[in-house]
Protein backbone atom coordinates (compact mmCIF):
# COMPACT_ATOMS: atom_id res chain seq x y z
CA UNK A 1 0.00 0.00 0.00
CA UNK A 2 1.50 4.06 -0.62
CA UNK A 3 2.06 5.95 2.13
CA UNK A 4 1.46 10.11 1.57
CA UNK A 5 4.50 11.24 3.68
CA UNK A 6 3.95 14.43 5.80
CA UNK A 7 6.30 16.36 7.39
CA UNK A 8 5.23 19.40 9.38
CA UNK A 9 6.61 22.94 9.87
CA UNK A 10 9.01 22.62 6.54
CA UNK A 11 9.18 21.89 3.36
CA UNK A 12 11.72 18.90 1.59
CA UNK A 13 12.43 18.49 -2.00
CA UNK A 14 12.51 14.71 -3.54
CA UNK A 15 16.22 14.15 -4.62
CA UNK A 16 16.06 10.19 -5.20
CA UNK A 17 13.77 7.37 -5.43
CA UNK A 18 14.81 3.89 -5.17
CA UNK A 19 12.91 0.60 -5.97
CA UNK A 20 14.64 -3.07 -6.05
CA UNK A 21 18.40 -1.38 -6.08
CA UNK A 22 17.48 1.13 -9.02
CA UNK A 23 17.94 4.62 -8.62
CA UNK A 24 16.20 7.20 -10.15
CA UNK A 25 17.30 10.78 -9.34
CA UNK A 26 14.09 13.37 -9.57
CA UNK A 27 13.71 14.97 -12.81
CA UNK A 28 13.18 18.42 -11.01
CA UNK A 29 13.32 19.72 -7.77
CA UNK A 30 10.11 21.13 -5.69
CA UNK A 31 9.35 22.27 -2.53
CA UNK A 32 6.81 19.84 -1.06
CA UNK A 33 5.61 18.83 2.59
CA UNK A 34 4.41 15.60 1.47
CA UNK A 35 5.31 12.90 -0.59
CA UNK A 36 3.66 9.36 -1.66
CA UNK A 37 5.94 6.52 -1.00
CA UNK A 38 5.01 3.60 -2.88
CA UNK A 39 4.82 -0.01 -1.79
CA UNK A 40 8.38 -1.00 -2.09
CA UNK A 41 9.84 2.25 -2.94
CA UNK A 42 12.37 4.22 -1.05
CA UNK A 43 12.21 8.01 -1.29
CA UNK A 44 15.11 9.77 -0.74
CA UNK A 45 14.25 13.67 0.74
CA UNK A 46 16.45 17.02 1.85
CA UNK A 47 15.04 19.56 3.97
CA UNK A 48 16.22 22.88 5.08
CA UNK A 49 15.76 23.41 8.75
CA UNK A 50 16.20 27.05 10.11
CA UNK A 51 14.34 27.02 13.67
CA UNK A 52 15.04 24.76 16.48
CA UNK A 53 12.06 22.40 18.07
CA UNK A 54 9.93 19.29 17.00
CA UNK A 55 9.11 18.49 13.60
CA UNK A 56 6.25 15.31 13.27
CA UNK A 57 6.63 13.49 10.77
CA UNK A 58 3.62 10.64 9.82
CA UNK A 59 1.65 9.07 6.93
CA UNK A 60 -1.21 10.84 5.88
CA UNK A 61 -3.41 7.57 6.28
CA UNK A 62 -5.28 7.93 9.63
CA UNK A 63 -4.85 4.32 10.26
CA UNK A 64 -1.51 3.99 9.66
CA UNK A 65 -0.83 6.98 11.59
CA UNK A 66 -2.45 5.22 14.82
CA UNK A 67 -0.45 2.49 14.28
CA UNK A 68 2.94 3.92 14.27
CA UNK A 69 3.65 5.30 11.18
CA UNK A 70 4.47 8.83 12.86
CA UNK A 71 7.73 10.24 14.74
CA UNK A 72 9.46 13.12 15.55
CA UNK A 73 12.41 14.96 14.09
CA UNK A 74 14.59 17.19 17.03
CA UNK A 75 16.00 19.84 15.57
CA UNK A 76 18.69 21.84 17.56
CA UNK A 77 20.52 24.90 16.72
Amino acid sequence: MDHPFHLHGTQFQVVERERDGQVARSPYLAWKDTVNVARGKTVRIITRQERPGARMYHCHILEHEQLGMMGIVDVRA
